[in-house]
């Protein structure tokens, strides 16, 4: 299945998501499934960021959950609020013309 979390930033925890940001790439990268696509969202003006976007291909959403509840993003507060999903996308090829960071 395809899950996606959707992750809502605290704009007051800037500092900590600059001090952990090495931490959270490293949980992302040991991830126990694929993560298929992963990043931030910004403002308008391209210099905040608000949100963050993780798609990946799970056997259930318990999978994703906890490991979500792991990352440090989200242990120490960064993330204001998380949800996750799964997402049945009605075309897949979608994803192969996403730029890629």
């Amino acid at each position: 299945m395809i899950a996606l979390r959707f992750a809502l930033s605290d704009p007051q925890k800037a500092q900590e998501r600059a001090q952990l940001h090495p931490a959270h790439k490293a949980h992302l990268v040991s991830a126990p499934f694929k993560v298929t696509v992963s990043g931030p969202a910004f403002d308008e003006r391209g210099d905040t960021t608000v949100a963050a976007l993780l798609t990946a291909e799970v056997d259930n959403l318990g999978e994703l959950e906890r490991f979500s509840a792991d990352d440090p993003f989200v242990r120490s507060g960064v993330y204001s609020q998380v949800w996750i999903f799964e997402w049945r996308p009605s075309q897949q090829s979608v994803l192969s013309v996403l730029p890629q960071a």
